[in-house]
């Protein structure tokens, strides 16, 4: 049986970390920020609190309760993402919010290790790795690109103005007539950031129907 002590003091480092993972969050400007996270972790640890008390009262599989804290965050996380076009977001967060559930249940437990372990990873992981991911954005490296206009000369000089002025060597083209339109085939040495403005530049030229990578 637990004492009201060790309840508390549960509780409170549940509290404690996911305020911490939530605050990270909070400053990044996600939509799961320091209150949601909070609440989700201590949440978690309450509902572990409880499915041991449970069992030693009542008798049954101390896990009973708490194996429906995995379910239930599948709800929350679907929640948080968000598809438009092809594009995809709030899988980060979905993630994070998963985590979040798993470090109060580790706390709920008594697994203080699991759960400080688990937040160190967390706050590495977003504040250091992350940064260190964003310099792969600005290695050049060769990419393929397939771009669809009106049959007009005149839009293909603007098209490799753009990349021109975008600093991106175009290594390979090829030009050819589809259904109507101009197929340019381009092999590109760029980053990815220098893909991204090219693509917001090309974007307001009516001439072009398609970019694709």
């Amino acid at each position: 049986m637990l004492e009201q002590q060790q309840i508390f003091m549960r509780i409170l480092v549940a509290l404690i970390l996911g305020g911490i993972i939530g605050l990270e969050r909070q400053y990044h400007d996600k939509p799961a920020g320091f209150a949601t996270n909070t609440l989700i972790c201590v949440g978690s640890a309450v509902f572990a609190i409880m499915s041991i008390t449970s069992a030693f009262y009542w008798g049954g599989d101390p896990a009973r309760i708490a194996a429906q804290i995995v379910a239930g965050v599948g709800f929350l996380g679907a929640g948080s993402i968000l598809r438009d076009g092809n594009k995809i977001s709030g899988l980060t967060t979905a993630a994070g919010i998963w985590l979040v559930a798993a470090v109060g249940m580790a706390i709920g437990y008594g697994q203080y290790f699991i759960g400080i372990a688990a937040t160190t990873s967390v706050l590495i992981l977003q504040l250091f790795v992350r940064r260190l991911m964003l310099i792969f954005d600005y290695v050049a490296l060769s990419d393929s690109l397939t771009i669809k206009c009106t049959p007009n000369f005149e839009i293909v000089e603007k098209i490799k103005s753009v990349f021109k002025n975008n600093k991106a060597e175009i290594i390979k083209e090829e030009i050819h007539k589809e259904n109507g339109l101009l197929v340019l085939k381009l092999v590109v040495n760029m980053s990815a950031t220098k893909y991204q403005n090219i693509v917001k530049d090309l974007a307001p030229l009516e001439d072009v129907k398609s970019i694709d990578k």
